[in-house]
């Protein structure tokens, strides 16, 4: 900040406090759909350090259920259970819905209800224990990917972006001492755990001297508010504060060696995922600089004040001469007005008379 800066404005110094972290829902077992009485637990999962005796809300549909419990089962799953589900620990905020849905058909392709960059992802070809099941088949995007035979379970394991697609399953089914195929099919959307970091700097212009502030901003989704992710910077490459959970590097007094590229890394605790920003040029100004900006700053005000005087002396000098003659002006037009005036009751001298009285005045002879 320069001196200039500094004389001008007065700082106060804020502290910033963190948004609140929703929290997430999340289902055990970690399936988005479920066949038809069959059990499923839902979860209201907090950042850490949950409170002891915490009052959970639980909504479907934006209805509240009468549960305050953190975790809840949902027993024989049946066509009203479906739903979008959400929940509050507390006067907290409430969280993003997450969806169940119940299902009666012979087969179904389970997923989980959400699937994020780094997940490791299980798919699973569904049906009731009583009717065997044999020749089950995987596909993407109408390709064949594995066929299991009687299991029913697919690692697909640690997944990225490109593993979105269209899946189907499919497997011949046991029934009335026969075999009939039945499949399912779900479009699976990998979405983004958090977005790609960005360097920003603090103050903008960094003097000599200055508390720099290094920030790696970016942002968690909604659905994973409650990840812990870590962050390390570098400055041309080299390592300048290994992985921490503070997305923050600080200088208390920055000098000119301060200066150079920098970057900065975030990852999940696992390193599951893992993302590095661009790397931004940051130029620390020396004292000399800043004593220059004061001297410009000053001289580019005196300049202005000198221009704003002149236009103002200018514009009264110039206002003067015009306001006097409009006086006159007015003057002349008033005394114009009052010789074309007369009284009612004066009488207009006549040439007679006019004779009249030069004869009376002139002497005897």
């Amino acid at each position: 900040m320069s001196p200039l800066v500094a004389v001008i404005l007065i700082t106060v110094t804020i502290e910033s406090k963190g948004a609140a972290v929703k929290p997430v829902v999340s289902f055990n077992p970690n399936w988005g759909t479920v066949l038809a009485y069959e059990s499923v637990t839902l979860t209201c999962n907090v950042a850490p350090p949950a409170q002891r005796e915490q009052k959970y809300h639980w909504y479907r549909n934006n209805r509240n259920l009468t549960i305050n419990d953190q975790s809840f089962t949902v027993n024989y799953a049946e066509e009203k259970d479906i739903g979008d589900y959400q929940c509050r620990a507390g006067n907290g905020d409430i969280s993003e819905a997450v969806r169940l849905e119940v299902s009666g058909a012979h087969v179904i392709l389970q997923v989980p209800p959400l699937v994020f960059e780094g997940d490791t992802l299980s798919l699973r070809c569904h049906s009731y224990d009583k009717f065997p099941a044999v020749e089950t088949t995987f596909h993407k995007d109408h390709k064949e990917i594995k066929s299991l035979g009687t299991a029913s379970e697919l690692l697909v394991g640690k997944v990225n972006m490109e593993t979105s697609g269209l899946y189907k399953c499919s497997r011949r089914i046991k029934s009335h001492s026969s075999f009939h195929n039945y499949s399912d099919q779900v479009d699976i959307v990998v979405q983004e755990m958090f977005s790609l970091p960005q360097i920003k700097v603090s103050p903008d212009q960094v003097t000599e001297g200055d508390h720099m502030t290094i920030t790696c901003d970016t942002k968690l989704s909604p659905h994973r508010e409650t990840t812990e992710l870590q962050f390390v910077f570098y400055r041309n490459g080299h390592n300048v504060q290994g992985f921490s959970s503070s997305n923050q590097y600080g200088v208390p007094s920055a000098q000119l060696e301060h200066s150079g590229n920098y970057a900065c890394e975030v990852q999940t605790p696992t390193g599951s995922v893992r993302k590095r920003s661009n790397g931004q040029q940051i130029l620390l100004h020396g004292r000399a600089h800043a004593y220059r900006a004061v001297i410009i700053s000053v001289a580019l005000l005196s300049i202005l004040l000198v221009a704003a005087a002149l236009t103002y002396k200018y514009r009264h000098n110039l206002a003067l001469p015009l306001a006097c003659n409009g006086l006159l002006h007015q003057k002349q037009g008033s005394d114009r007005s009052t010789a074309l005036v007369r009284l009612p009751n004066e009488e207009v001298d006549r040439p007679e008379n006019e004779n009249l009285s030069a004869s009376q005045e002139s002497p005897k002879v």
